[in-house]
């Protein structure tokens, strides 16, 4: 599915079967596209051709790399960091991860949204600031200078 918006041209692919009937799109990057054809990998009857394939392959991969062991599920909380921490909804992230809730992204990855507590802050002294009473001002009725105008 291709749809456009503006100058940006999401491409959607499949990413796990859940339950009968039940599939959830994410966007793929421009820089897969070339790899699409081949995954996933799958044998005559639409099966992982072994059960082991990808860990053993992954496994092999990050020795060969002489990167640091970690597994692909790794990345998956690398891109969700990455995408929170430079300003992409939690909305958004939320269900680009499959979530079926908000309230699981929020619990697990909220601390990760840009200034939390002070962006509130400054957005409720923005809004609000302007219209309170300033100190010192002489009200005639007693808790008015508790009322905003």
């Amino acid at each position: 599915m291709v749809t456009k918006f503006g100058k940006y041209t999401p491409k959607y692919a499949p990413l796990k079967h859940r339950k009968e009937g039940e599939w959830r799109d994410i966007p793929v990057p421009a820089f897969l596209e070339p790899f699409i054809d081949r995954l996933p990998i799958r044998n005559a009857s639409g099966g992982m051709p072994y059960p082991d394939l990808l860990s053993k392959s992954w496994d092999r991969a990050i020795r060969r790399l002489g990167l640091p062991a970690y597994n692909p599920h790794d990345l998956r909380h690398k891109w969700t960091t990455v995408a929170l921490t430079n300003g992409v909804s939690i909305h958004e992230v939320s269900r680009w991860l499959g979530h079926r809730s908000i309230k699981v992204t929020v619990d697990r990855y909220g601390h990760l949204t840009q200034d939390g507590q002070e962006r509130c802050r400054q957005v409720v002294e923005t809004a609000v600031g302007p219209h309170m009473l300033t100190a010192g001002r002489v009200t005639a009725v007693r808790g008015a200078d508790l009322v905003l105008t």
